[in-house]
């Protein structure tokens, strides 16, 4: 029931995305990693604005996410070009 990064990583590692966005939603002070996190839910739901979105804000938080998402696979599938 904790509503935080790490509960959502455990329920995007289960597979359960609706969760994982809703516990994501409610986290009470979200950092780069929460919308980081919800720009991966959005990449295996593909929903690909959810994705750029979030990617934009996690690097409007934290400019190093820039670099980890042209690395992380679960972005391949997207064009980051314009982040």
């Amino acid at each position: 029931d904790s509503k935080s990064n790490n509960a959502a990583v455990a329920q995007i590692l289960n597979h359960d995305y609706a969760t994982a966005l809703n516990t994501l939603q409610n986290v009470k002070k979200p950092d780069a990693t929460t919308y980081y996190l919800k720009a991966i839910v959005g990449a295996r739901t593909n929903q690909q604005q959810q994705v750029m979105d979030n990617l934009r804000q996690a690097i409007k938080l934290d400019r190093k996410m820039l670099d980890r998402a042209k690395n992380d696979l679960e972005f391949s599938a997207f064009n980051l070009t314009y982040l």
